[in-house]
Order: C-alpha cells, then structure tokens, then sequence
C-alpha cells in the first residue's frame, strides 16, 4: 500500500503552553535519541514533537542529535553525541529562566536575549551562563570542561575555586575539576560540527514532520507567538 502524505495543521499560542512545568519542544531527533520524563521515569526513543517539562532528560547514543527550542523565546540546544542532558526551567512572568545540567556530552546553545532570569549550563565543576548568546560546552568529568565562544559573551565560573572568566567570540574558555580556569584563542579543529548549519532561522512557526501510526507523514506546525 502506497504510503499517503497527509498535512495535519495545529496552531498553539505560547498562552497554550502556559503551564510552568513546558519549557521546550523536541524539533528534531536523528539517530539514537532517548527522553526520560520526570513524570514517568524511564527512557524511550525520543520524537519529534515531544514537549520537555521541568526535569526531563535527554541522551544520545554515538550517532544521536537532538535540537530542542524553548517555548517562551525560541532559544535552541542542540545536543550531540554521547551527551545525556537534564532540561529544568522556572517560570518567571511570561519568560523561562533555563537550566541545562550535564556531566559529560557536548551541547550548542544559542540563546535569544533573556526578558527574566538566565540561561544556565552547569556541570559538576563548571557553570556557563550568559542573557544572549551562541557557544558550545563541551563537559568532560575527567579531563575538564570547554566553553566555545561563537558570538557575545559567556560568564564561566569554576565551582571548585570560585573563579571566573568572560568568554568572547573566537576564544575558548576551559575549566577543570583542579579549579584551574583559563581563555584562549579558539583551535578551529575544536569546534564541533553542527548538522542543522545552513537551516531557515526559527520563526513565528515551528514545522516538524513525524510519522502516524499507519506510516502516513504527518506535519505539525506550532505556532509560538
């Protein structure tokens, strides 16, 4: 039987996400990509379209790749291979203050200006926050952590001794469970590869494509205005 394309429209306004515990949508997961939901423990392959609450978490296998998009601002993590990530957000008026904690993986955050609070990636040595910005952190447990400026600038504070540095674009802040914390110019060879590079900016809409459970290509397209 020949598989039919069928086009399924939903229009939701933030207002319908309102809840304080939806904090993002999962818009894209190549590879192996599991979700374990706060609310119902226990990993499961991860879809398009699956919205994160406060306390979910996210890990990739070798091959896996997850892009993810806030709700209130349309910033995106992406989350690369061999990464396990925990997504956790408080509601503040009619933003999100966002936190992204990981020990070991590598993530791309590019961060809309902040109308409240932060956005934070935390691992057990390192915290990187910024208001608006692009750059990938790269968490190691052993060998220590990378903040790789790509534009604006991030504030990496060492939880070991307390220091902190600014991170700029084209330089590469590292911080170690040692407490040792420094800035460098940015080895190209370093910068991870990000396979949505060349894709539309996010807009007033999102678009996902997702198969039904009869094999038909559905398409959701999530309005967040």
């Amino acid at each position: 039987m020949t598989r039919k394309s069928i086009l399924l429209i939903i229009l939701l306004t933030a207002s319908q996400f309102g809840l304080a515990q939806r904090i993002a949508i999962a818009t894209k997961a190549m590879g192996d990509v599991e979700i374990n939901k706060k609310a119902q423990p226990g990993y499961k392959s991860l879809k398009a379209g699956t919205i994160l609450e406060d306390g979910d978490g996210i890990r990739t296998g070798s091959d896996g790749f997850a892009l993810l998009i806030f709700i209130d601002d349309k910033s995106q993590l992406k989350v690369k291979g061999d990464s396990e990530v925990t997504i956790s957000g408080k509601k503040i008026a009619s933003a999100i203050s966002k936190n992204v904690r990981m020990d070991n993986g590598t993530v791309r955050a590019q961060v809309n200006k902040q109308r409240k609070g932060e956005f934070v990636i935390q691992s057990t040595t390192s915290v990187a926050s910024v208001k608006g910005t692009d750059f990938w952190f790269i968490a190691n447990s052993e060998e220590g952590d990378m903040v790789i400026g790509l534009e604006g600038i991030v504030d990496l504070f060492n939880a070991i001794s307390g220091l902190n540095v600014d991170v700029t674009a084209g330089n590469t802040g590292t911080s170690d469970s040692n407490g040792n914390i420094d800035v460098n110019e940015t080895n190209q060879n370093t910068i991870p590869e990000d396979p949505t590079d060349g894709d539309a900016p996010v807009g007033d809409q999102i678009e996902i494509e997702f198969e039904g459970p009869n094999g038909e290509i559905k398409k959701l397209i999530i309005d967040i205005q």
